[in-house]
């Protein structure tokens, strides 16, 4: 297996459809639109970077970062206490399912906290599902500390009806 840092377009399909994978099916599953998806992913490569866990070529995961100033659905409780200008957002973190649970998550960690740019960057923040304990559970692990929450209107994977989700902000400092 082997992890990299990117910028580079070149796994735009994969990504996506590891996206598709992750968020549309499952318990959070949830209906993607795939031209907001395609859009949503060239702001990435434009803006940010992406971590990548890649073995015999096919993507088995991925950290999709960039500036937190490109998160629409701040809460005004991280714009008034930090200096979003400074802060680099975790906006998806994704594991192929055939992988989870073979530590693909906390390698792709490690290779953001070694690579990011820490001149550029003071804090880190990620935003999860409150449900996803798992997840909430690898990124304490790290260093994450909760800091506020969310609620967000998701439609239904079959694209009838809608439901809320919370999402859980939570923090790092890098330096």
């Amino acid at each position: 297996m082997q992890i990299i840092k990117t910028n580079n377009s070149k796994y735009h399909k994969e990504i996506s459809e590891l996206y598709i994978e992750a968020f549309s099916t499952g318990l959070s599953q949830q209906h993607i639109d795939i031209n907001k998806l395609n859009v949503y992913l060239e702001d990435i490569f434009k803006e940010g970077f992406t971590v990548l866990s890649i073995e015999n070529v096919k993507v088995t995961g991925a950290i999709l970062c960039c500036p937190l100033k490109m998160d629409s659905d701040l809460p005004d409780e991280i714009n008034k206490n930090f200096k979003v200008e400074k802060c680099v957002y975790v906006t998806e973190m994704m594991v192929t399912t055939s992988a989870r649970g073979m530590g693909i998550g906390t390698k792709l960690l490690n290779e953001f906290f070694q690579t990011v740019d820490k001149v550029k960057y003071t804090d880190a923040f990620i935003r999860v599902w409150d449900e996803n304990v798992g997840a909430i559970s690898l990124y304490q692990k790290v260093g994450f500390k909760q800091i506020t929450s969310i609620e967000q209107i998701k439609k239904k994977a079959d694209g009838n009806g809608t439901f809320v989700m919370k999402k859980i902000y939570l923090h790092k400092k890098l330096v």
